[in-house]
């Protein structure tokens, strides 16, 4: 290898640069064929600092040997019930992982360096690491079990029609052959809290029968800078290594505009974690949903890597009669006079989240009663949907004095 005759030292620090093979190249022009491993040169100080500055060995030589293949695969015919195989294509076959003198683990196929320090992980090992604790779970909800207006129901069913016919659409019409993001399929579901987007997720994933892999910016925050685009790339890798649908909750806040004014350095941590996201949003090949209250806020770049954005509503009054019958255990005791068509009329401008959270507060109003009186009744419905749609609307208008005597109900 020509480049390694003569140690490159890194113009910044000055140091030798250092061989490692965690490069990964996409956007090949054929999806069924995956490159890892590729020999990367980076400088361990640039990145004890956040900064990735490695640079491909010989990226000419890897991409003509890379086209040439893709070359014989579109040539070669596979008839009958053969399917068009997947190729991946490692350049460091025989994985060796080595210490260099900063202590931290690289994959290379050099000869040994001596080692300082305890062994640390490597580059790809580290990403797995992260976000422990979060795994895929099995989906707890189906399609028929959303209560949605029609048009939202309509939306959802054709974007994820193009999830269950990827064989069809991709493999046997070869949409794969012209398709830039490979079988990559991104869905924006937005509106106001409560209204099912989470749900809706999970019966999806249950359609497809994959697991859910939900993530929060809360756990892909971190204090410490450079973190967060780290996790952000964790998280589309597990995806990929489990084959989960992937769906990030509170999506405006790494979907988000990306910042001109670049002032401190928390603001350039905002935009690298923006720029990680659409990065490993145009490599990956699986499923993912993104969810958000705030989606006025996205960037532009995002919106057009979306397959269909669905908007979800506040429930109409049919809806909403439908949401608190779901919502009502057969253990739960009723008093005769609850009325489901009241209750719907009453709780207008209400989500599905306020009604179960209403369903909750109702029944603690009656735990506390005696006896024969130890019964949810329609005026502890609607003196829990009162209180709640009543404390959303004073955050909101800013106006904080509340008024006890509203909630008195016979």
């Amino acid at each position: 290898m020509s480049l390694l005759r003569k140690p490159p030292l890194c113009p910044v620090h000055g140091c030798e640069l250092v061989l490692s093979h965690h490069g990964k190249k996409s956007n090949l022009g054929h999806y069924f064929v995956e490159v890892v491993g590729a020999p990367l040169l980076y400088c361990p100080l640039c990145l004890e600092k956040g900064k990735d500055t490695s640079v491909e060995i010989e990226p000419a030589a890897s991409n003509a040997f890379l086209k040439r293949l893709v070359q014989v695969l579109e040539s070669s015919e596979f008839p009958g019930l053969l399917n068009k195989p997947k190729i991946r294509v490692d350049f460091n076959p025989s994985k060796t992982a080595l210490e260099h003198p900063y202590g931290r683990g690289v994959t290379t196929s050099v000869g040994p360096i001596a080692q300082a320090g305890p062994a640390a992980p490597t580059s790809d090992e580290a990403e797995e690491t992260r976000l422990d604790g979060i795994e895929p779970v099995e989906p707890r909800h189906t399609l028929n079990q959303l209560i949605l207006d029609q048009d939202t129901l309509e939306r959802i069913r054709e974007a994820t029609n193009v999830l269950v016919s990827q064989d069809l659409i991709y493999a046997t019409w070869g949409l794969c052959s012209v398709a830039r993001t490979g079988r990559r399929v991104a869905l924006n579901f937005y509106g106001p809290p409560g209204t099912g987007k989470t749900l809706a997720a999970d019966a999806i994933a249950d359609l497809l029968g994959k697991k859910i892999l939900r993530i929060s910016y809360a756990e892909l925050e971190s204090k410490y800078v450079g973190e967060t685009p780290k996790n952000i790339k964790a998280a589309f890798a597990k995806a990929t290594e489990t084959g989960a649908l992937l769906f990030f909750d509170e999506a405006d806040s790494i979907l988000g505009k990306r910042l001109v004014n670049v002032a401190q350095s928390a603001d350039n941590s905002i935009n690298v974690a923006r720029s990680t996201t659409l990065i490993e949003l145009d490599n990956f090949n699986g499923a993912v949903i993104f969810a958000s209250n705030l989606v006025k806020n996205y960037d532009t770049a995002f919106l057009r890597r979306m397959l269909a954005h669905v908007e979800f509503r506040l429930p109409a009054t049919d809806q909403r009669e439908k949401i608190w019958r779901c919502h009502i255990p057969r253990q739960l005791p009723l008093a005769d006079d609850v009325d489901f068509e009241v209750l719907a009329l009453y709780s207008e401008g209400a989500a599905g989240g306020d009604i179960q959270n209403a369903v909750l507060l109702a029944a603690s109003y009656a735990s506390m009663r005696l006896g024969a009186e130890q019964l949810v009744m329609l005026a502890d419905l609607k003196r829990a949907i009162a209180f709640l749609l009543d404390g959303k609307r004073k955050i909101l208008e800013g106006d904080h004095g509340l008024d006890d005597r509203k909630y008195q109900w016979s």
